[in-house]
């Protein structure tokens, strides 16, 4: 059931990768950060459950692209501190409602208890699959 949700999210994703002019996966870290300004690398890959160097490689492009700032954390010279630049938070404006068009046309039928069951059960998964070892 999740591979068959996946495939047909995925148009959606990508019309909305289009609208951004964003490549895969970068609306997941620039949602993170947006919410979590200051949010090291490692932390960052720990909550997409990516490998840090699949996070680095993705940093590093939307710094490039001049979406996402990367300063030493002031607490660990060792770790970055990741904000959003302006126009980082210009794409997050025009991300924003376009999400919550998506997400109320996907549960606009659903009852509001069986939307907080299905968020619920879904955190969850995440948080066992998360605590288990990779591998």
């Amino acid at each position: 059931m999740v591979r068959n949700l996946n495939a047909l999210l995925r148009p959606e994703g990508q019309r909305m990768r289009a609208a951004l002019a964003v490549e895969s996966g970068a609306i997941g870290v620039l949602a993170l950060i947006w919410i979590n300004p200051g949010i090291s690398q490692n932390d960052l890959a720990a909550s997409l459950a990516l490998k840090k160097s699949a996070v680095a490689r993705s940093v590093k492009m939307l710094e490039e692209q001049g979406l996402v700032a990367r300063r030493r954390a002031a607490s660990d010279r060792r770790a970055n501190a990741l904000t959003l630049t302006e126009a980082g938070h210009e794409k997050m404006a025009i991300f924003r409602p376009l999400s919550a068009a998506l997400h109320e046309r996907l549960f606009e039928d659903i009852p509001a208890e069986d939307r907080e069951t299905f968020v619920r059960v879904l955190g969850a998964l995440v948080e066992k699959l998360s605590a288990q070892p990779q591998g």
